[in-house]
């Protein structure tokens, strides 16, 4: 491989410098190099390497479900903190009408909507399936 010099584009021959000029440090052949102020040579960049394949743990995590009775829990907890359909939907950042649409049950909450009510409110909305299965 051929270094071509950064200011003139001649290929250098012989010893390279390396020089500062307008705040970039270029690779220069030697009839160039009285255009800068001279640099001390950079230490070696350290090599990267690739992190290898994530090693995952094995257990198992049981699989949680929306709490089938969570419309009625959502309900007792808001009323129970003294909070309406309205203020509880600015305190985690809804519209009242999708508090007023959980509680009716005509929406399930999504994940999202699970932790934001559960994390508000201070209850459990989520059940393991092999509760389910037992209780069902």
């Amino acid at each position: 491989m051929v270094l071509t010099c950064e200011v003139c584009g001649r290929p250098i021959k012989g010893a390279t410098s390396r020089v500062k000029i307008d705040g970039a440090v270029l690779q220069v052949c030697q009839n160039c190099s009285g255009r800068g102020t001279p640099q001390a040579p950079s230490p070696p960049r350290p090599i990267l390497l690739r992190p290898g394949p994530q090693v995952r743990k094995t257990y198992t995590e049981p699989e949680l479900e929306v709490d089938p009775d969570y419309n009625s829990i959502v309900k007792r907890a808001r009323e129970r903190m003294g909070l309406t359909q309205e203020a509880l939907g600015r305190a985690i950042n809804e519209k009242p009408s999708v508090i007023s649409h959980v509680e009716s049950k005509k929406i399930r909450p999504d994940p999202v909507l699970t932790r934001k009510l559960m994390h508000q409110l201070k209850i459990n909305l989520l059940v393991s399936n092999s509760d389910l299965e037992a209780s069902g």
